[in-house]
């Protein structure tokens, strides 16, 4: 592997990259880590671990199949310790100017069919969306966590939305809990002094996520909430009169008690500070309607985070919301933000459509999740390695799936020149056309 290292600047330069990851690994399980991240980015339409190691892996190693699947059922690769790495990467691309915008944590699960009964955690479960024109798939479900982060191109202030960690949930485990200890193991890399907002939809402000948030300073919360969650107004003033003083207000009514003035999009947006059950301190509830006169077109969200204490340069504000006063944009501001949730919606699908998200032939627990990580960090790579190393900048603003096409692209030319080269130094010293080659492997080496 070392020509290969050496003479391929593609290579070498995801070396450098992937380097941080491997400080934990031996140095064989380190190798076969890193020839696999090669191989998933650089191998379109995956269709199987056997499939990678036909088509990429057997060329550049002489370790058999059965050492991959062994690797990645073995239960020793240290998947939290991966997940703040890429954490680390990623935060180390965030200008110094950008520190003071918020940072994302978004949480969501995502199911995925699987024909077979052999695979470890295969279940019949409830799909909302009924994507398969029923109400139940057969197969797995993932609960998956994103990190959304500033950065500056194009000229402006652009959030980048990256996958860092995925576990694969048994029947009889709880999602709110996985996503809770997903959510710990990720603060622990954070600044002590960071606020990192939590995003997520109204499943998932309750249990042990919940008690996460309470119990945690450094998180905050924007969220969709059920419609019927109990919303109280603030407590009233002192009396004066003896008697312990109400802790909460009245109750309150969405569709009666939020004065719905502002507009945005297709929606009218009513705002006020209000107590709940779910935290003891005030939160801010954002109601929409996109009719007011019909209830069911009514939704609900909550921030922990105060407008005022969303730290957002002003000009920003303008920028992304030109149509409204100072004002307005800063009473909306948690909404707006709340449409960073969506990005987790959109790597889901990146990754399913384009990354053969779905598309591993390992049966236990442990092996999938690591091929799942595996493929999340090769996706984080391509999205990040433009800000990181400036030879790639130019793919800054290019969708994941194009760079991974281009990587991969001059992966498998780099690949080809290592064994043309290999097969020559074994035959014949043909020094002079080894040369040659070299250099205009080098002039065609820009992407």
């Amino acid at each position: 592997m070392k020509p290969l290292y050496q003479n391929g600047q593609t290579i070498k330069s995801l070396k450098t990259y992937f380097s941080p990851y491997f400080v934990e690994l031996t140095q064989p399980t380190a190798t076969k880590v890193f020839l696999l991240f090669l191989a998933i980015l650089s191998i379109q339409g995956i269709q199987s671990i056997r499939f990678l190691y036909h088509w990429f892996l057997k060329k550049v190693s002489n370790s058999s199949l059965n050492s991959y699947y062994f690797l990645l059922s073995s239960g020793k690769i240290p998947l939290t310790a991966l997940t703040q790495t890429t954490i680390q990467i990623a935060l180390s691309c965030v200008p110094e100017n950008l520190h003071q915008y918020p940072f994302f944590l978004i949480i969501d699960d995502t199911l995925q069919p699987k024909y077979g009964t052999h695979f470890d955690d295969y279940q019949l479960m409830f799909d909302h969306a009924a994507h398969n024109g029923s109400n139940y798939l057969k197969g797995h479900c993932f609960v998956g966590l994103v990190l959304s982060i500033p950065l500056w191109y194009q000229g402006k202030v652009r959030y980048l939305s990256i996958p860092i960690r995925y576990q694969l949930r048994s029947e009889k485990e709880n999602k709110l809990e996985l996503a809770a200890e997903m959510i710990d193991q990720a603060l622990q890399v954070f600044p002590s002094e960071k606020k990192i907002i939590l995003l997520c939809d109204s499943w998932y402000p309750k249990g042990a996520v919940r008690k996460a948030v309470a119990e945690n300073p450094q998180l905050e919360l924007i969220s969709n909430v059920r419609v019927d969650t109990k919303l109280y107004d603030l407590p009233p003033k002192p009396t004066g009169k003896r008697g312990r003083p109400a802790k909460k207000g009245h109750v309150l009514t969405i569709q009666t008690d939020f004065e719905l003035n502002n507009h945005t999009g297709d929606y009218v947006v009513g705002t006020r500070k209000v107590l709940t059950n779910l935290f003891p301190e005030p939160v801010y509830a954002m109601v929409t309607a996109s009719n007011p006169e019909n209830p069911s077109s009514y939704r609900l969200f909550i921030s922990t985070l105060m407008p005022e204490d969303i730290l957002m340069d002003e000009d920003e504000l303008e920028k992304d919301f030109p149509e409204k006063n100072n004002q307005d944009n800063r009473d909306l501001l948690p909404y707006h933000l709340y449409g960073f949730r969506w990005s987790i919606e959109v790597i889901f699908y990146e990754q399913k459509t384009f990354w053969s998200f779905g598309n591993y032939m390992v049966r236990s627990k442990a092996g999938i999740e690591n091929y799942i990580n595996f493929t999340a960090i090769v996706y984080s790579c391509v999205q990040l390695i433009p800000f990181q190393q400036t030879q790639y900048a130019h793919l800054q603003s290019e969708s994941a799936q194009v760079k991974k096409q281009l990587f991969g692209m001059a992966i498998q030319e780099e690949l080809f020149f290592y064994t043309f080269v290999s097969a020559l130094e074994n035959r014949i010293n043909s020094l002079a056309i080894i040369k040659a080659f070299e250099q205009w492997h080098k002039k065609k080496r820009s992407f």
